[in-house]
């Protein structure tokens, strides 16, 4: 009897311990990230890691037809032949921060069938974001008079089912000046595995000088979100010199946007990055520029409310010479430095730190308080602060701040609008 006893006593230890094991096992694998590979117990009562390659070797859409079906593909195929979940996931994480229109209603799940195959089915529910809108400023100058400043942005993504981008925008900073910027993006022309970018600029300032620019570029889909790679040619005339400046460079770029909502958002983060580096040429002979500019943003839940941090940087250089006020970087206003004109300085480089404190019902209308902090060369700059309203409708969006300065006359009212298409 005592044997039975024994072994009663060894199978009810051991039965729950096997439940542990095993339980602790399909958790690692879990965690690996592994689809089809398995723990083998061995004859020294130890397990054995077995591995087995499972690839991603198809790929199926829930959708609902708004972009084509050739084109989806192409979006989703570097998800084939990942042998992974854990890497899987974070592909299509990544492919969602190159692209913000497929955002966070759109997933992916993974089916397994037969012995090794593997299927990774999207969900895709984009949300793309075609509007027409602008920025308004209006602020009291030192005359007692009013002053106005503007700027058109046209936006219109995936028109003909084929996910393209188009930009249009048409600022005027103040009564001398002229800006236009157009921008038209292919995801993948003509079945090519990458998409091509498109960019014409136009920059005039009367009386002092007039700059075109024109570039091309490859795009695609990176670890860090969108990478970009191609060539800029730019030609400006400085009109009260009389002098002409051109330039050929490199453009290597960056995007990537996790943010949660495409017109409010208040969770994630966002990034972008370009560097052009080349050769300038004018009446003194050949030498090297040099353009750096970026951005990042992140947004950080503070109980009821949300802070938000953004950083903005930007500078230009050409070796051995006095940068010309056409290549200078311009700043102030609703798009950079609130408190101040549209435009209203330029310097070599500028750092702008953002701070806002945002509350309300974050998705619809958002309250919030804000500084911005300029650093920039040779000049010295108060930071802006005030305070401002955010609110989306469904079709209609705007954001109002009132900005000051110790550094500026007045208050300056700064509105962005913009209306879906």
């Amino acid at each position: 009897m005592l044997i039975f006893r024994t072994i009663s006593m060894i199978l009810f230890i051991s039965f729950p311990l096997s439940q542990r094991i095993d339980s602790t096992l399909y958790a690692d694998l879990e965690a690996k990230g592994e689809w089809k590979s398995y723990y083998l117990l061995n004859e020294k009562a130890d397990y054995d890691f077995v591995s087995e390659l499972t690839e991603i070797d198809s790929i199926h859409f829930l959708e609902d037809g708004s972009l084509k079906k050739k084109v989806l593909k192409r979006f989703f195929h570097t998800l084939m032949g990942l042998s992974n979940h854990n890497s899987a996931l974070a592909q299509f994480r990544t492919i969602q921060s190159a692209y913000p229109f497929i955002n966070e209603g759109s997933d992916v799940y993974f089916a397994q069938y037969d012995q090794k195959q593997v299927a990774a089915v999207v969900e895709f529910n984009p949300q793309f974001k075609s509007q027409i809108g602008g920025i308004l400023g209006a602020s009291k100058g030192k005359d007692g008079k009013w002053i106005t400043t503007g700027e058109v942005d046209l936006h219109l993504e995936n028109p003909r089912g084929l996910g393209t981008i188009l930009d249009l925008k048409w600022q005027q900073p103040n009564a001398q000046s002229r800006a236009l910027n157009l921008t038209h993006e292919i995801p993948f022309p003509f079945g090519l595995p990458f998409g091509i970018r498109v960019e014409i600029v136009q920059d005039f300032l009367e009386d002092n000088y007039i700059l075109e620019s024109s570039s091309g570029m490859a795009t695609g889909i990176g670890p860090f979100g969108r990478w970009m790679i191609g060539g800029k040619k730019e030609s400006s005339r400085d009109l009260i010199n009389e002098v002409n400046h051109h330039s050929e460079s490199l453009i290597l770029g960056m995007v990537g946007d996790r943010r949660n909502n495409r017109w409010l958002p208040f969770m994630g983060s966002y990034w972008n990055f370009e560097i052009n580096l080349g050769r300038w040429e004018d009446h003194l002979g050949h030498t090297k520029v040099l353009e750096t500019e970026g951005s990042w943003g992140y947004y950080n839940s503070l109980k009821n409310s949300v802070l938000y941090f953004s950083i903005r940087g930007h500078g230009n250089w050409v070796n051995g010479r006095d940068l010309p006020l056409a290549k200078k970087v311009k700043f102030g206003g609703a798009g950079s430095l609130r408190g101040y004109h549209e435009n209203q300085f330029s310097s070599d480089w500028v750092l702008i730190s953002s701070s806002e404190w945002i509350f309300g019902d974050l998705n619809r209308a958002q309250i919030f308080l804000f500084t911005d902090i300029p650093f920039a060369n040779g000049l010295t700059v108060k930071p802006g602060y005030g305070l401002g309203f955010r609110q989306y409708n469904g079709s209609i969006s705007f954001d109002i701040a009132a900005g000051f300065s110790s550094q500026s006359s007045g208050t300056k009212i700064h509105l962005k609008f913009s209306s879906d298409l």
